[in-house]
């Protein structure tokens, strides 16, 4: 093999490496929200009861309705339940995966808020949502909202998903 072919190999591999790492790190942390991705949600759970949860790194209620949903998926492994970070800043993309990580969540579909689009992607779930936290959509299987602002109660969340 001649020195041309085997940069053209290595480069190959790195770029395949690379490619693999930037997919992985994607998965890690989600998919950034946007109008056309809850558009995609909202299609992939059409006819089905879901759960979307809206949480921040900040907001020690939501990390106690994070540890119930990893609790209840213990009881029910097929729980729909959607998670959109808030924190709209590149900078806590880690500690995002932590949590995640820590709550056993990390499959779920869960999205984030663009740097510097926290209000728009507020609007896009919910107009009359000013981004008070935790904040809960309960999704019927006809697609109707029912939005809810503070912790949830276990009895309630039990009763939703019929546990």
């Amino acid at each position: 093999m001649n020195m041309s072919a085997i940069k053209q190999v290595t480069l190959q591999l790195f770029l395949i490496t690379l490619l693999s790492m930037s997919s992985t790190l994607a998965l890690a942390q989600g998919e950034v929200f946007t109008k056309v991705a809850f558009e995609q949600v909202k299609s992939k759970y059409k006819g089905q009861r879901w759960l979307m949860l809206m949480w921040s790194i900040d907001c020690p209620p939501c990390m106690k309705e994070l540890s119930l949903i990893q609790k209840l998926r213990k009881e029910k492994p097929s729980l729909t339940v959607v998670i959109v970070n808030t924190d709209a800043d590149e900078e806590s993309f880690s500690e995002v995966r932590k949590i995640l990580t820590q709550f056993e969540l990390q499959d779920l579909d869960n999205y984030y808020f663009a740097d510097g689009e926290a209000d728009s992607s507020r609007y896009i779930i919910d107009p009359s949502w000013y981004g008070e936290l935790p904040r809960s959509y309960f999704v019927e299987p006809n697609a109707t909202f029912h939005g809810k602002s503070g912790l949830i109660a276990e009895s309630f969340l039990k009763k939703w998903f019929q546990i």
